[in-house]
């Protein structure tokens, strides 16, 4: 997708999208400018009350044959919020993109200063394109009949400026990072194998003039990688492990290590899961496919962070070599894991991961995973579950999730939590019961990282919707991107 800045006279889609309050006047230029277009019927319509403006509300009139006009209603002008802006943008470019002829959508950038929130144009600017692309996105790869889509996002702001132009390349950027996600995770399962995913991620190396290295399952032996290892061993798809590297042209501000859980698709092994629930499971490598996202973006706004990205990809299968309940595997830290569950792998592999991380001397570590289902029993799926070691990283990080329009809610990591995994072989089992299963698990990873500063994002709830919501289509989500990529380079 293009996109690009326009006056509102330089409009050359054939759907425009403009925001009204429902107690407050639109004077922005681009509703002069199109009102003008009309003979003043828009502002008749205002008037007469068939245009009302309350929150979500849509009306559209063709100014000419040329030009069709779609206004959002964003409801009382005191009570909007970032989140309610960005479920109205994507509301909106949903409905635009099935009355646009010339697969191209302009829409208006607007501040905001209300009771509960505001937000500058550049503010505007990095919020209102992702939440445009959320919109429109669809995968049609394995349909026959396809319907056109938007190539082409004007946005729509009289007095630009450096400041808006710079927000609307970060919004431009973290729309791609979702998209690719998105592309990514919603591929079949028997295609994004862990081989293809490596391979994603060498192309994007090559593309972004990245440092990579893809160990293969002999180096991945050698590294000690037991835990990963173990989750993998039942496919006939061997693991991979990669770890690319973005370095920026001065000295960096910061290291930040990125783990992305990579379960290319995942049976529950030995404890095989139900097929309804199955069902899904080639999103379990949403935090993979995220980070790899991530990646690319951080590479073309040209960071001044040094950014490592690391996933440990593999399929948890069932097979007579499939590790079983009872096993004892030893992590690549030392320390010890009796397998009582296989379908609580997520967490093996990322112990490994979280391992080789601590290599790296990054100053912050952060992982995103679809691991437990737990977290949709306490959050749903609109929450992400935030824990961590650092409660400054994790206050910095809930501000900018609020900010960026993504719900997020910090859960707890206690040392009584411990007792719930305690083994009579081993350091640890891998599970510990319903109770409290976010964050016990959060307290299992918390023994695989040395890093004073790790964060945890439990996605599993999030990352896939399985019926559409107002802002979002069904499937993969990209939740999370907008809110890291924000975080980091910030």
């Amino acid at each position: 997708m293009k996109f690009q800045t326009k006056t509102s006279k330089e409009i050359t889609s054939d759907t425009v999208i403009s925001f009204i309050y429902e107690d407050k006047e639109n004077k922005s230029p681009l509703f002069e400018y199109l009102n003008e277009l009309s003979n003043n019927e828009i502002k008749k319509q205002l008037k007469l009350g068939i245009i009302k403006g309350k929150y979500l509300e849509t009306f559209k009139i063709a100014i000419n044959e040329n030009l069709k006009v779609l206004l959002m209603g964003l409801g009382k002008s005191k009570e909007l919020t970032r989140k309610k802006f960005s479920i109205a943008v994507s509301s909106a470019a949903r409905s635009a993109k099935t009355i646009s002829l010339n697969n191209s959508i302009a829409i208006e950038l607007i501040d905001y200063s209300g009771e509960k929130d505001s937000f500058d144009k550049k503010e505007s600017a990095i919020i209102t394109i992702p939440a445009a692309r959320i919109g429109l996105y669809n995968f049609d790869k394995y349909l026959s009949n396809k319907k056109p889509s938007i190539e082409t996002l004007e946005i729509i702001e009289d007095e630009l400026t450096q400041d808006i132009e710079k927000g609307a390349e970060i919004g431009a950027y973290i729309s791609y990072a979702m998209n690719y996600a998105k592309d990514l995770v919603n591929e079949q399962a028997q295609v994004a194998t862990p081989e293809y995913i490596a391979n994603k991620a060498v192309e994007i190396a090559k593309e972004n003039n990245l440092e990579i290295k893809v160990f293969n399952k002999k180096e991945i032996e050698e590294m000690n990688m037991n835990a990963f290892l173990a989750v993998g061993q039942g496919s006939i798809n061997e693991p991979k492990f990669i770890h690319l590297t973005y370095k920026p042209n001065t000295t960096p501000r910061k290291k930040v290590a990125l783990v992305g859980k990579g379960i290319t698709f995942d049976a529950g092994g030995m404890n095989i899961k139900p097929a309804t629930s199955m069902l899904t499971m080639k999103s379990d490598m949403t935090g993979a496919a995220s980070v790899l996202g991530i990646i690319q973006a951080i590479a073309k706004l040209n960071s001044d962070i040094e950014l490592h990205v690391v996933s440990a990809l593999c399929e948890n299968m069932t097979s007579g070599k499939a590790y079983k309940q009872g096993d004892v595997l030893k992590a690549m830290n030392g320390k010890t894991i009796e397998v009582d569950n296989t379908d609580a792998e997520g967490r093996i592999t990322l112990a490994d991961a979280l391992s080789y991380c601590d290599r790296l001397n990054a100053d912050e570590v952060i992982d995103i995973a679809t691991l437990t289902g737990a977290v949709i029993v306490s959050l749903g799926h609109n929450i992400t579950g935030v824990m961590g070691n650092n409660q400054e990283q994790i206050d910095k990080f809930l501000n900018i999730s609020k900010k960026y329009c993504e719900n997020t809610w910090q859960m707890p990591i206690l040392d009584e939590l411990k007792d719930n995994l305690k083994s009579e072989i081993a350091d640890m089992k891998n599970t510990g019961g319903r109770n409290a299963g976010t964050s016990t698990a959060a307290w299992f990873l918390s023994n695989f990282t040395k890093s004073k500063s790790w964060m945890h994002l439990d996605i599993a709830g999030t990352a896939y919707l399985e019926k559409s919501n107002k802002e979002t289509p069904f499937g993969p989500t990209g939740v999370m991107i907008r809110s890291l990529i924000n975080y980091l380079i910030n």
